[in-house]
């Protein structure tokens, strides 16, 4: 009686504590602290497929005799092989894991990476692979405020699980910033900008990192004190301003009337504008040639 109860001790003893195993195959080396038996196979001998992470499999005590025998083990008549609880070895990836994997994937030296949170769950042993193009972005208002990234820990050279970090990064950069307000369509002056340093998000937008790339450039719109300038806030300006003189040049067949006018509108080269005709009163649209410069051409009549 004594005997059987150590053997059911014994047997749910080896259910509950679970043998954990490196890869997504069970070999003979995982097995042989456990069941004696084993110790006399090639360490390297499969004995079968590792359950998925996070799950456990049974391995019954009589199919691992007839392994061992079917593999010339001698199992002496009577000895008893308990079942075995098999499970995927796990861990929680640590901080500096963590922080070593987003340090690579950012890629620049003198980044400042600041790990806040990140995946906790127990998972197989495999690489970290964080990807910039899966990386949030901060707001521009706020450059130093944390943002999500999501990755994936690959595992068994072909099998992946999501893994994500909530980090705060940045880069100290000089910047462009406005010195007063530019209005939109304002061409930028030197007076208008300066440079200063700051704390980045180092794959935003661009900033601008020379005075000489703005000044002459308008700005699309407006750019309040302080704010930093990228290259999609300025473009080339437009030939003719809304509210600026034009000369108007009208051309019909050989004749040909010049007076001033104001544009209504702004456009480059090439592009129709609205003009207005003080003597006359009248809008008209009219074809900008040049700075400052418009023609009209009347379409001849049907």
């Amino acid at each position: 009686m004594r005997t059987l109860l150590a053997l059911l001790f014994a047997t749910l003893a080896a259910r509950a504590a679970c043998i954990s195993v490196p890869s997504d195959r069970i070999v003979a080396r995982d097995l042989a602290g456990a069941v004696l038996i084993f110790q006399g196979l090639d360490p390297e001998t499969q004995v079968g497929f590792a359950p998925m992470p996070g799950t456990q499999r049974i391995l019954a005590g009589h199919e691992l005799t007839v392994f061992a025998r079917r593999h010339s083990v001698v199992v002496s008549p009577g000895s008893m092989v308990p079942d075995l609880c098999v499970q995927r070895e796990a861990h929680v990836i640590s901080r500096d894991e963590m922080k070593a994997a987003l340090l690579a994937a950012v890629g620049i030296a003198d980044a400042d990476v600041e790990l806040m949170e990140f995946t906790s769950q127990a998972l197989p042993p495999g690489r970290l692979e964080f990807r910039r193009a899966a990386l949030h972005q901060p707001p521009p208002s706020a450059p130093e405020s944390p943002v999500i990234w999501r990755g994936r820990l690959i595992y068994d050279g072909q099998h992946s699980v999501i893994v994500w970090a909530k980090v705060r990064i940045t880069v100290e950069r000089q910047i462009l910033i406005a010195a007063e307000e530019i209005p939109a369509g304002t061409v930028v002056r030197a007076e208008q900008i300066k440079m200063t340093g700051s704390r980045q998000f180092p794959f935003s937008a661009q900033s601008m990192d020379s005075s000489e790339l703005a000044i002459g450039k308008a700005a699309r719109r407006c750019i309040p004190a302080g704010q930093r300038i990228v290259a999609g806030a300025l473009e080339e300006p437009k030939e003719v301003a809304r509210g600026e003189r034009v000369h108007v040049r009208v051309i019909d067949g050989l004749a040909t009337l010049s007076f001033e006018g104001v544009a209504e509108s702004a456009g480059k080269k090439g592009e129709s504008v609205l003009v207005h005709n003080p003597a006359s009163g009248h809008n008209f649209r009219a074809v900008i040639e040049e700075k400052g410069k418009v023609v009209v051409r009347p379409t001849p009549a049907s």
